[in-house]
């Protein structure tokens, strides 16, 4: 079950104490963004929905059930998946990683191409200044973000944190062969993504 969110409001008279009380909450976070769109809705209205959503009902197929989006951004989807929720769940980050391959390499007519940035994130809160709304802020989720800047059209760029996970779980699995994106992993490359006050290592999917 997620961590308790956080609602930032004035309204709360304990709100300094609670902020000073939120833990860290560690996990992956996904951004995934539909390419060309802002061209894709030159078609026909019919046309670029469907495109839209397809591309949502794939990420949600991919996707372990119990994880949803936290939020869509445009023609972008938002996860975070907490480590305590994704032990439990069963998955690997070696699985999610292949899934979001599997979605970025879609080749069908009917799926519109995609960007994808994933990190491990350790850098993490759960608050929100939205009443009813669960959200995660943090500066690895702007890492995230910009990581997905980052990513061609098409390709996975994740951190080297969520790689070296992805690998420990790779080196165990007994049926390797079935993760092919795994093997499609390219890096180390260091970047200094805007806004972040340090290097960091990022491998892209090819």
């Amino acid at each position: 079950m997620p961590s308790s969110c956080l609602l930032i409001s004035l309204n709360n008279p304990n709100l300094k104490a609670d902020v000073e009380a939120l833990a860290k909450t560690p996990g992956i976070c996904i951004f995934i963004d539909i390419t060309g769109s802002t061209q894709m809705k030159c078609s026909s209205l019919k046309e670029w929905i469907a495109k839209i959503h397809n591309c949502f009902a794939n990420a949600a197929t991919i996707m372990p059930p119990q994880f949803t989006p936290i939020k869509s951004i445009g023609d972008a989807l938002m996860y975070f998946i907490e480590d305590q929720d994704l032990r439990s769940s069963g998955y690997s980050p070696m699985q999610i990683y292949d899934g979001l391959w599997h979605l970025a390499t879609e080749t069908g007519s009917e799926f519109p191409d995609v960007k994808i940035g994933a990190a491990w994130c350790e850098e993490v809160y759960p608050i929100t200044f939205f009443a009813g709304n669960r959200d995660y802020y943090g500066i690895d989720i702007d890492l995230t973000a910009r990581l997905q800047s980052m990513a061609n059209s098409k390709e996975v760029v994740i951190d080297s944190r969520l790689r070296d996970k992805v690998f420990e779980n790779y080196s165990k699995a007994g049926n390797r062969d079935q993760f092919v994106g795994v093997r499609k992993l390219e890096g180390p490359e260091e970047v200094l993504p805007k806004g972040i006050p340090h290097t960091v290592q990022i491998y892209r999917s090819k």
